[in-house]
């Protein structure tokens, strides 16, 4: 599938995303895929994913 939306930069702008907020927003990722029982391997996968938009969305 390819994505056709607006970048994660345009999409974030204004929200006033802090480091702190992403930080509580990673929590509650690790949370669900601790929940639902996610392998190691796509765990790393989807955090490292994640991680890689977090210039774009949390305003410095």
């Amino acid at each position: 599938m390819y994505y056709t939306g607006r970048d994660m930069a345009s999409s974030h702008k204004g929200m006033g995303i802090s480091a702190v907020d992403w930080k509580i927003f990673l929590g509650h990722l690790r949370a669900t895929l601790d929940k639902f029982q996610v392998p190691e391997k796509e765990r790393r996968e989807v955090l490292a994913f994640v991680e890689s938009t977090r210039a774009a969305i949390v305003e410095k």
